[in-house]
């Protein structure tokens, strides 16, 4: 006799209590979701002052960045890379996202004709022209 109650006192706590795994099923689901579906940026990882521009347009789709800091240095994904590479760099960034545009971000104190040289070597790989990054105006 006191088994039969004791079965029933635990069948009625089962009753009471909520199975949180199929929520769990869909929060994962879900997080796989954008992890996938999601695009990540890889910023060029300089400090720079960027010029402030009085006119600008918003770049589309404009997910491969490539800074130019004072001194003419270039850099992708936190890394100089010499002018030789970033035909190769574009390219590799290109295959990741065949969408993306080029973004230069460049310093005040860039000197112009690297940024010139910078967009002559990708300008083959190109669809649409570059966009150059800057601050607004105050």
């Amino acid at each position: 006799m006191s088994l039969r109650g004791h079965a029933r006192r635990k069948g009625a706590n089962d009753e009471g209590q909520i199975d949180l795994t199929p929520m769990l099923d869909v929060v994962f689901i879900m997080l796989i979701f954008f992890i996938v579906t999601s695009s990540f940026v890889k910023e060029p990882g300089v400090e720079l002052l960027k010029p402030q521009a009085v006119t600008m347009e918003a770049c589309e789709r404009g997910t491969i960045i490539f800074a130019v800091d004072g001194k003419g240095d270039i850099y992708y994904n936190k890394n100089k890379v010499p002018l030789e590479r970033v035909n190769r760099v574009t390219e590799a960034a290109k295959k990741e996202a065949p969408q993306a545009n080029l973004v230069i971000q460049v310093d005040q104190d860039t000197p112009a004709y690297v940024v010139e040289e910078l967009i002559d070597e990708v300008r083959s790989l190109l669809t649409v022209p570059p966009c150059i990054s800057t601050d607004d105006e105050v």
